[in-house]
């Protein structure tokens, strides 16, 4: 029978297929096999996630989390605007070149658009036009930010692994 050998800590040391008395490893043998060796710790009668694991992986799915909403876009004009961080750089460099155009008196070219989710161009016939889809995407980055900074501000918070465990991520996004 294979046994899971516990240190003092909760720990699992490893585990072995034979009679205790003939482990290599010191310990207390347990018959009940952890989900995950390296991360839960046993309690004295069973294998538990210790919070801050919990807190890891939440904190993993709010990273993915937030790249999702990046990777969705926000609705703008008519269309959904893309803003993922690939796209960010250019939307702040057309935004900023809009800005030292209006601010030079240069003309902007009136056919320039910009290519949105769907492949299809909306058209931003001027300067102005530009600096409002750049700041209109940079507070719907920033808003995404505070979204998940809050979230994981509220997570750090949470010491006790049921609290962790039922902490509901999915609001404000």
């Amino acid at each position: 029978m294979q046994f899971f050998y516990v240190a003092v800590d909760g720990g699992c040391l490893g585990s072995f297929d034979g009679l205790p008395a003939a482990s290599p490893f010191p310990g207390t043998p347990i018959a009940i096999a952890p989900e995950d060796s390296a991360e839960q710790r046993w309690d004295g009668s069973a294998w538990v996630w210790p919070a801050e694991a919990l807190r890891h992986k939440k904190m993993a799915a709010i990273a993915e989390r937030y790249r999702q909403a990046l990777q969705a876009g926000f609705a703008y004009g008519g269309k959904i605007l893309q803003i993922r961080e690939q796209d960010q750089a250019n939307l702040t460099t057309m935004g900023n070149e809009a800005r030292w155009a209006k601010a030079a008196g240069s003309a902007w070219p009136a056919d320039f658009a910009w290519r949105m989710a769907d492949d299809s161009f909306l058209a931003l016939p001027n300067a102005e036009a530009m600096i409002a889809l750049a700041e209109s995407a940079k507070m719907e980055v920033y808003r995404l930010q505070r979204v998940k900074w809050a979230h994981v501000d509220a997570l750090r918070a949470l010491t006790a692994a049921a609290d962790v465990v039922a902490y509901n991520f999915e609001t404000g996004w």
